[in-house]
């Protein structure tokens, strides 16, 4: 029954189609017969949009070029699609880093002593030390100091008193809180003479007192504006360690398998069968008072550069703590990686032995300065990945000078007229590493180029001592360690001259010795940079030295490792100083 309905109903439709047509075509007799075929195809499929098998048979109603005309209309229309999808998500999405993922850095050598009181004589155990531990305060990677554990302070009794006040609800890696106790407790430890630290030295005669459970207070014997600067050691867990003496302290398992309260936690350590360490795991620590993304890291361990370059040739890490220069040819597959050259805290220059008779005038000091075109220098020799050094302070510091830079501002053919008629014989000695005897030929030469006879002296690093503490040279070629904080007095200061001073040229100066002992002295940053401005001025002026260029830390990661900034060092691990930047994993979320 239900089937006879249905015909019937089709019967009707198709009767009502033929007719609605035969009416059509009756009123309108003059129709021509393009619309008659119109409306009885209409009449047959009401569709007015092609279906696709239909598309099939576009080629026959076509020419070849209404066909070459029709596909480029469908290229240009599907690039632009793509193009608008592509902007319409760039505008409404975003990618943010999310947790996850592992990175693997190569690195030469071994662990032994991951212990904020020694960890600071070995590069291996300071990286993993700041991975673990906080600080007090931290160098980030642009050089800057930043507050870590710190979260306000103040200075008081003009310049003689600090009082700090510590983030809140800061947990070790084993869930206790640290609190004030920690950070007296480390300090304590590190004043004690039968623990020693080479940390104790710079914070001896200095005194701690406990505020309250967040708020401690430092005072000093004399006001020290760089007195910040020494509070970046790891800060040690008072429950874990106030029982361990100082004769078993290195023994402790803890040093390789620390508690801290840094970004990272202690996971595991890997050994070869002969009992080296092959690699050392960490992972996120999900309590710490930023977001840390990348959720593995481990450190794995060379005997040298080449295997660890290989290593990171073959793919098998996806970073190398440090990329020697001269190693920078034995790096591969360049277009995969980043590479980032970070200013070390090192000046390097020609230091003049101001008690030789034919170096005492300033003149032909200056004239020996201007004979040196040092962007060649550091062009010719270290490809411009090292920065050129025009002062005893460094280009990214605070208290830089720029002004120096057009002091004694004369041509090299100037300073071959003052040298010409000097009959001026120099010995040049330089310490045989990191390129240096590539550099004393290239000074020889600029000064052979003004009518100097010059004899290069190259030595040992085991010499270097000796002969330095005797003052047995004319010009030595020597890189001064000068910190991140501005404070050069022990370069400078005429107190520095003699056997144990680093003050090696011999420079006296009283106004210099004036300004550095008020600049150490100062309470605000302004009243610094205004007597380091003037120091620079003098110093540059009075040429004890030709500051060169200071020097790269090359570091090296695969692209795949986001977020990482900075170009300045002031230790090795400081490449780590926004390490909760870093990221591997992304998500699209929709942007405000």
């Amino acid at each position: 029954m239900s089937s006879l309905k249905n015909k019937i109903s089709n019967f009707f439709k198709k009767t009502k189609h033929s007719l609605d047509f035969f009416l059509f075509f009756k009123t309108s007799g003059r129709v021509d017969q393009v619309d008659i075929d119109k409306k009885l195809v209409y009449s047959l499929s009401p569709r007015k949009i092609p279906t696709t098998k239909q598309f099939k048979y576009l080629n026959k109603f076509l020419s070849p070029k209404e066909n070459l005309i029709l596909k480029i209309c469908l290229l240009v229309f599907l690039v632009n699609l793509v193009y608008l999808g592509v902007v319409f998500f760039q505008n409404n999405f975003k990618n943010i880093p999310v947790r996850g993922g592992t990175y693997i850095e190569a690195t030469v050598g071994y662990p032994r002593l991951i212990n904020p009181l020694y960890a600071i004589s070995r590069d291996v155990d300071n990286d993993l030390s700041r991975l673990i531990y906080s600080s007090l305060f931290s160098y980030d990677s642009f050089g800057v100091l930043q507050n870590d554990l710190v979260e306000s302070f103040s200075v008081q009794a003009e310049g003689k008193e600090y009082q700090f006040i510590i983030k809140d609800g800061v947990k070790w890696h084993d869930n206790k809180s640290l609190t004030s106790d920690d950070i007296i407790f480390t300090f304590n430890l590190i004043q004690e003479e039968e623990y020693n630290s080479p940390l104790r030295s710079e914070l001896a005669g200095i005194k701690i007192e406990k505020i309250d459970e967040r708020t401690i207070k430092f005072i000093l014997p004399e006001p020290y504006a760089p007195f910040l600067d020494l509070l970046t050691f790891g800060i040690m867990p008072q429950h874990i360690w106030q029982g361990i003496s100082a004769e078993t302290i290195t023994l402790s398992d803890y040093n390789l398998k620390p508690i801290g309260s840094g970004p990272y936690k202690f996971k595991t350590l890997l050994k070869s069968k002969s009992g080296d360490l092959k690699e050392y795991q960490l992972v996120a620590n999900s309590n710490y008072y930023k977001d840390v993304f990348i959720e593995n890291l481990i450190i794995r361990f060379f005997t040298n550069n080449i295997e660890a370059i290989d290593s990171f040739n073959n793919n098998q890490v996806d970073g190398l703590s440090a990329l020697p220069f001269a190693n920078r040819n034995d790096l591969l597959k360049r277009d995969s990686v980043n590479i980032y050259n970070l200013t070390k805290p090192q000046i390097v220059g020609l230091f003049f032995n101001l008690d030789k008779d034919n170096l005492k005038e300033v003149e032909i000091r200056t004239a020996l300065a201007k004979a040196i075109d040092k962007d060649d220098l550091v062009k010719q020799v270290y490809d411009d990945t090292y920065q050129v050094a025009d002062g005893p302070i460094l280009k990214n510091s605070f208290a830089y000078n720029k002004e120096i830079e057009n002091i004694n501002n004369y041509s090299a053919v100037e300073a071959k007229e003052k040298l010409a008629n000097q009959n001026l014989k120099i010995k040049l000695t330089a310490i045989n590493i990191n390129g240096n005897s590539k550099v004393a030929e290239k000074i020889k030469t600029y000064w052979e180029s003004v009518g100097v006879e010059v004899e290069i002296d190259m030595i040992s690093l085991e010499q270097a001592a000796e002969i330095i503490k005797k003052r047995d040279f004319d010009v030595i070629l020597y890189g001064q360690l000068v910190g991140g904080d501005p404070d050069v007095y022990a370069f400078w200061h005429s107190s520095q001259v003699g056997p144990q001073g680093l003050n090696i040229s011999g420079y006296k100066n009283e106004e210099v010795d004036k300004l550095l002992s008020e600049a150490r002295k100062a309470t605000t940053e302004v009243e610094r940079i205004e007597k380091y401005a003037s120091f620079q001025n003098i110093i540059v002026s009075d040429v004890p030295v030709i500051f060169l260029y200071s020097p790269s830390y090359t570091y090296v990661q695969n692209k795949k490792i986001k977020g990482f900034v900075g170009n300045a060092i002031v230790s090795p691990a400081d490449r780590f100083g926004q390490i909760t930047n870093w990221y591997i994993k992304t998500k699209k979320i929709k942007a405000r």
